[in-house]
């Protein structure tokens, strides 16, 4: 026998899933995030699922981590102290950054804070032609200069980014060997390994992340992995932007891969309850302590892109282009807010009511936790509108204080308001909705998709119950809580392959590629990718490789991404339909009647995860799933109303009940407005039907 654990760090709860691969059987259990030290928060709940499923470490033949360690990293701007090596002439190359900005009209906006201040950011002569030729070599005699104003600097880690490096890396090489040699256990980043690439903005901003985060997640994860290894657990995998996991070494190498770590889970776990659902469009929607996210999920599957902005600070929105750091790697494509169960609502200096971006997080957390929380959240709010038991919290394990809630929302915003508790309770609700809705609405305009022919799944501790109004909003038809829907991302750390994303630079016109060499160059990556797959799956016959061609039109800077089919033959004429039907809806217009050139050759090697399905609790044979009632506002005009509340694992499959309704499970609440109607289909799933 042997049971998977996937582990989720949200801003407020750690969550842990785990499955039978021989029985299907599932078991979930959640423990508060710690900040202060991640590891023990995921001790703790790792040692609370193993102990309540009676899950021997012998019997684990899988251990899958995601983790918001780089993230929250960059958005907290508490990073390592890093500094940035730049070609003499191109030190401001991360301040100057390209022409993108949040809002064409403001004058008074700030970029993102960069991630090396100035005097952290040095020169070396140095320079690559864009032929790959050297122009000026590399001035050796610099190094050591170099070298012992780093170390008064106490840089804790170095990211180098030079001039063409992408072409011809012997000077990054070369100064990255210096480096490492003159600087023992600091880590040196070189932009040949992190993204060798064009774009020399993208390449040094993913390379400085990598260095600004890389020393905080090689220190969080050697103290977890030290921990799990004493417990004799397997190697630990971690789950990558990409919808992959990779080995946790590979992390520390490429800190920028572990960006979206937890939200990518999110979106693997939407795209398997798809499958099993028999549902292939659908709009994935997670909620959690910190951030709300939006994916979509066509014809079964998540998309990816190539580039992702990260971190920014509060004011940053992963909808609004030129707020935050450009990372150049492979990042499933979704729509993300500062909007969470733990978001501060506040009246602003105009006298309006706003909610976050900043969170009380898990420390204190809301003021209902009891923890130290002083200024009202998202989750004090749900509970004043009756969304939330105050008794059943995680099962009973927490018990919410709604009079300190009401206090604190009454102080805070009522007062400065002139308004009723209960009204500004509903307009934080109200207002974190409206936030999520944009976002989503943004999201499905950039890849021309109407919402109305998806059904909605959500999930996440508070994903369902925002997701009812949400849904509402925007004008769907259907809604799915699916089993485990609490703890999803750390489900979606089971279905995750073990992946790796490989890219080489090729530059030649279309017309007159040389396949021969493209070939050997896909090859090559394979064998790449098969030997870093090694290290996790040893020698398997299941590998696969899924390869892709970056193209632009000749004189245009900007590449689209376009796949290339298994086999040796490749046909122009598709190529140049997919490339223009990629192009159309990027762009919105077809390309110009011009040739194409290509820029770089990627490859995406992963071995295929044994297929997963979770056989859910069985019902409590003969016991009525209704629990009570209580009062609860569906509607800010309209008050409150009496509320029957139902027991998640007391539903019969297929009883169709109509709403209002809330229903319980250990690890979230599903709300159910008056519009709507319920039931349990045959996968333990709560599918909720609208009205008309």
């Amino acid at each position: 026998m042997a049971w998977r654990i996937g582990v989720d760090i949200g801003g407020t709860f750690t969550d842990v899933a785990l499955v039978d691969d021989a029985t299907g059987e599932i078991g979930v259990a959640k423990a508060p995030t710690t900040p202060q030290d991640f590891a023990a928060g995921v001790l703790s709940a790792l040692a609370q699922a193993m102990e309540r499923y009676g899950v021997q470490a012998a019997n684990v033949g899988l251990l899958a981590h995601a983790t918001t360690v780089v993230t929250n990293a960059l958005l907290e701007e508490k990073g390592a102290r890093a500094a940035v090596i730049m070609t003499r002439g191109f030190r401001d190359v991360l301040e100057l950054r390209r022409s993108a900005r949040p809002d064409l009209y403001d004058l008074f906006q700030d970029a993102p804070a960069v991630l090396a201040p100035r005097r952290r950011r040095f020169e070396i002569t140095e320079r690559i032609g864009a032929d790959a030729e050297i122009v000026i070599p590399l001035a050796e005699d610099e190094i050591d200069g170099l070298i012992e104003a780093l170390k008064a600097d106490k840089v804790e880690a170095v990211a180098v980014s030079l001039l063409f490096s992408f072409l011809n890396p012997a000077h990054e090489q070369r100064l990255g060997e210096r480096l490492r040699a003159g600087l023992p256990g600091i880590p040196i980043y070189l932009s040949c390994e992190v993204l060798p690439e064009i774009k020399e903005f993208e390449r040094a901003s993913t390379t400085a992340v990598c260095a600004y985060v890389g020393p905080i997640l090689a220190s969080y994860l050697d103290r977890l992995v030290q921990a799990t290894d004493a417990l004799g657990l397997p190697p630990m995998y971690v789950m990558g932007s990409n919808g992959g996991v990779f080995e946790a070494a590979e992390g520390v190498a490429m800190p920028a891969m572990a960006v979206e770590s937890g939200p990518a889970a999110g979106v693997v776990a939407a795209a398997l309850a798809a499958a099993q659902c028999g549902r292939p469009d659908l709009l994935s929607f997670d909620m959690g302590g910190t951030t709300a996210k939006a994916s979509l999920i066509q014809n079964g599957k998540y998309e990816t892109t190539p580039e992702y902005e990260v971190g920014g600070g509060a004011s940053a929105n992963r909808w609004m282009n030129g707020t935050g750091h450009p990372i150049r790697v492979p990042v499933i494509d979704l729509a993300e807010v500062s909007a969470g169960g733990g978001s501060i609502a506040y009246v602003n200096e105009l006298g309006l009511l706003k909610v976050g971006p900043q969170s009380a997080g898990a420390a204190p957390g809301p003021v209902c936790y009891g923890q130290g929380g002083e200024r009202p959240t998202v989750t004090d709010a749900d509970l004043v509108l009756g969304y939330l038991d105050p008794d059943h919290f995680l099962g009973g394990a927490m018990t919410l204080d709604v009079a300190a809630a009401k206090d604190a929302l009454a102080k805070d915003v009522a007062a400065p308001l002139s308004m009723s508790v209960e009204q500004v309770a509903w307009g934080v609700h109200d207002i974190v909705n409206e936030s999520m809705v944009a976002a989503t609405r943004a999201h499905a305009a950039e890849k021309g998709v109407d919402l109305r022919n998806f059904a909605m799944i959500a999930f996440g501790g508070a994903g369902p119950v925002h997701a009812y109004a949400l849904a509402r909003k925007l004008g769907l038809k259907r809604l799915i809580c699916p089993y485990g829907a609490g703890v999803a991302s750390a489900i979606g750390c089971l279905a995750a392959p073990p992946a790796v994303d490989l890219v080489t630079p090729h530059f030649a016109p279309l017309a007159s590629m040389d396949w021969t060499a493209v070939h050997a160059a896909f090859a090559q990556m394979r064998h790449s990718g098969e030997a870093s797959l090694a290290k996790l799956v040893g020698d398997s016959s299941e590998i696969v490789m899924q390869r892709s061609m970056d193209l632009r039109c000749q004189g245009q800077g900007y590449a689209v991404t376009v796949a290339i089919p298994d086999g040796d033959a490749i046909s122009l004429p598709a190529l140049h339909a997919d490339f223009a039907d990629i192009y159309q809806g990027v762009y919105g217009h077809a390309p110009p009647d011009v040739p194409l050139e290509v820029v770089g050759l990627r490859a995406r090697v992963l071995e295929p995860r044994t297929e997963l399905y979770f056989a859910a609790e069985p019902n409590s044979e003969g016991a009525d799933a209704l629990k009570g009632s209580r009062p609860v506002c569906f509607d800010g005009a309209e008050g409150y109303c009496d509320t029957p509340v139902y027991d998640r694992y007391r539903l019969a499959p297929g009883k169709v009940i109509p709403g209002p309704a809330v229903i319980e499970e250990r690890e979230t609440t599903i709300i159910v407005g008056p519009d709507a109607s319920f039931h349990r289909d045959a996968a333990a799933n709560i599918v909720i039907e609208f009205e008309g």
